[in-house]
């Protein structure tokens, strides 16, 4: 039910009544200054209530290159099996499938039809010429979060490598992202994780279960 009643549907309204009580519709066309044809098209919709004369959706009901039922499934079974990896990764896997749309498609349907939010963080060493301030003998790292679907990024220039840095990185990530996130995934560096040691959670993670965020990581030796 739509509660918004505008001035054009309050003027609609007024017409239709004006050329039902007269019986004539070029009469009401003069009377409102606007033309025979628009009255006789508002009149035959015109049922006594102001929402009949609301302007339909010009939405499509159905379009050539609309997704069938089937490829929805097909994506979403590849998404969930292959998300991990990435979603070119899902892509891929559903052209093998017989997928025939876009990548970007691809996404786009993700995004629609599946509501979880992943975001990417990496971190790279930043030249000392690539920056505009003195470092004195000092390395600096690049921190990076984008988001899966909208490309999004959030940086952060950090003087050391470390898993402190990568941690407090994630306390306002999320009001900086704008969404709230679901998955989290890096590599397997020690800025992220305690890869190969198993007697001591690593405080990337801490963090993480505090936040409510899934941490995932690519598979051992990949980029």
């Amino acid at each position: 039910m739509h509660s918004i009643i505008t001035e054009e549907l309050r003027f609609r309204k007024r017409v239709c009544e004006y050329a039902i009580k007269h019986g004539n519709n070029a009469e009401a066309a003069r009377c409102y200054h606007t033309s025979r044809q628009q009255v006789q098209r508002w009149v035959k919709r015109f049922d006594g209530t102001i929402d009949s004369l609301r302007l339909y959706s010009r939405k499509p009901y159905s379009h050539p290159n609309q997704h069938t039922k089937e490829e929805l499934v097909l994506i979403k079974c590849m998404h969930s099996r292959f998300k991990h990896e990435g979603l070119s990764q899902v892509y891929v896997e559903a052209k093998k499938r017989g997928y025939k749309h876009s990548y970007g498609s691809v996404c786009r349907q993700i995004r629609c039809h599946i509501k979880e939010k992943k975001v990417q963080i990496d971190i790279k060493y930043v030249p000392r010429e690539s920056l505009d301030f003195s470092t004195q003998g000092k390395s600096y790292y690049q921190l990076t979060a984008i988001d899966e679907f909208s490309r999004k990024r959030i940086l952060k220039i950090i003087d050391e490598k470390s898993v402190t840095n990568t941690s407090r990185f994630l306390l306002n990530l999320e009001a900086k992202m704008g969404f709230r996130i679901h998955t989290i995934q890096t590599d397997n560096g020690r800025e992220f994780t305690n890869y190969g040691v198993k007697d001591r959670e690593c405080l990337f993670d801490i963090v993480l279960k505090r936040l409510g965020i899934e941490h995932k990581t690519t598979r051992p030796f990949s980029p």
